[in-house]
């Protein structure tokens, strides 16, 4: 249907009960419906729309692979990957499904099989410049970083201004340390991206490092994760040593924390308006201004500090130091495309971890169960009265050390110049680069990797070690 094609999904349900007003039994416009539902976000009603159409008539290969897409938006990827295999099955030749099945299969660490598919849908379609690039990405995930830029590579060939090759070819080659080429295809990060950039809400020109700044107004925008904000915050100070006032539109929940960032002349929360300015710069473009490399990171020994009143707030209210004090944060948002990796349940890190240490829980919005578990392993669960991240520094300014997954509460232990342990997946996150145990971004951060994929018994078995030997 081409109001599907076309993105007009809304008028595309129109049409499609139209359809069925006049033929109750057409499996075509209950699979139309079923993408319709898919692009307006709504997978569970998709998901019943394609299976009205499966019942109609099961032979349709296109339901089958637009099933196991509504079953991948609602985390079923097990059965997502059964629905692929059965479109293959009525159609060989679906290049799609070949290569839906190889994105499920990635996503559960099943990289050989991955890359198998993938070849599939590359010999239905040699210039299939999706397939390479997720070729590339699963290539990426095994560290075989220089085949996976390859099949970038390979892509941009095909089709020049691929914005999402260029995006994955910056990533990797981030992680592999080589910051000089990756940052300008960093600025391609917004293509194919789950967030959306800054709003320009003023319209000054964009500052790329070239143009003077003494004098200026500089509007800096932050953007993407929390996570983020924590970690290149760092810049600020630099622009305003170029002689800028520097105005920062950052997260509501990071605003009060934001306030103690050296050469910072206002801070304001995100898509708020501001006075007019000269320049505006989106937050995670101004490494490519400065020209950093990895040996040029700007690293102080602290560059946030919790405020004042949050600090006189929770001191005192660990209670009695009984032993080291050691957070714990065991997940990250569910809303990251890579937390299901990423994350651990709070029994895995809790079933590691040695007694006779005072652990206190910096875990945002703990569910209840997880809350019943802290209570019974003794942990400390301030939850209830965190209310932004400057509650949150000003408890991990009473701890000793952090341990934590990838996720903002380790970038906000690192900008504190607190002591974190972090635990990345086996394909980490460009910022921990390749290999390393320490970071070039935070001094005082160490890093334990999964040895293999999805597998966080050896990382854990690393941190119960040092623990002990730290107590």
């Amino acid at each position: 249907m081409i109001a599907v094609e076309t993105g007009r999904h809304a008028d595309a349900v129109t049409l499609c009960c139209q359809a069925l007003e006049i033929n109750p039994a057409s499996a075509e416009a209950y699979i139309d419906m079923g993408s319709a539902m898919l692009g307006l976000g709504q997978a569970q009603a998709a998901l019943e729309c394609i299976d009205a159409a499966i019942r109609l008539d099961g032979t349709a290969a296109q339901a089958h692979n637009n099933r196991g897409l509504a079953l991948k938006a609602l985390g079923r990827l097990q059965d997502a990957e059964a629905c692929y295999r059965q479109a293959i099955a009525l159609d060989a030749g679906s290049k799609e499904a070949w290569l839906n099945l190889g994105v499920v299969q990635r996503q559960l660490n099943h990289h050989d099989a991955a890359l198998a598919s993938y070849a599939q849908a590359i010999a239905l379609q040699a210039d299939y410049a999706r397939a390479y690039v997720n070729k590339g990405l699963v290539l990426h995930d095994m560290g075989r970083l220089a085949e996976a830029i390859a099949q970038f590579d390979t892509a941009l060939r095909i089709q020049p201004g691929m914005g999402e090759a260029y995006w994955n070819k910056a990533l990797a080659l981030l992680t592999l340390g080589d910051y000089r080429a990756a940052w300008p295809l960093y600025e391609w990060r917004w293509i194919n991206h789950s967030a959306a950039p800054p709003s320009a809400h003023t319209t000054p020109p964009l500052w790329d490092g070239s143009a003077p700044l003494s004098g200026k107004r500089i509007l800096v925008q932050c953007e993407q994760g929390l996570g983020d904000a924590i970690q290149f915050c760092r810049y600020l100070p630099l622009l305003a040593d170029l002689g800028a006032e520097v105005i920062f539109e950052v997260y509501a929940p990071l605003v009060g924390l934001m306030q103690s960032l050296a050469g910072v002349a206002k801070v304001i929360p995100y898509n708020t308006p501001c006075d007019p300015v000269d320049y505006r710069v989106l937050l995670m473009s101004l490494p490519r201004a400065f020209g950093t490399t990895v040996s040029t990171v700007p690293v102080s020994e602290r560059y946030l500090i919790a405020p004042p009143d949050a600090l006189r707030k929770w001191a005192g209210r660990l209670g009695q130091r009984q032993g080291m004090r050691v957070g714990l944060v065991w997940r990250g948002s569910p809303n990251h495309q890579d937390d299901r990796k990423r994350s651990l349940t709070l029994d895995q890190l809790l079933a590691h971890l040695p007694p006779d240490f005072d652990y206190v829980s910096l875990q945002y919005q703990p569910n209840a169960g997880e809350q019943a578990t802290l209570a019974q392993h003794g942990v400390i669960d301030p939850a209830a009265d965190m209310a932004d991240f400057s509650d949150t520094a000003a408890l991990c300014a009473q701890l000793d050390l952090v341990i934590s997954v990838d996720t903002s509460v380790a970038h906000l232990s690192g900008a504190l110049w607190i002591p974190c342990w972090i635990l990345v997946t086996h394909s980490a996150d460009w910022r921990w680069l390749l290999g390393r145990s320490d970071c070039v971004w935070y001094p005082k951060t160490r890093i334990y990797r999964q040895l293999e994929a999805g597998n966080w018994a050896s990382a854990m078995q690393a941190v119960a070690r040092d623990l002990r030997r730290a107590r």
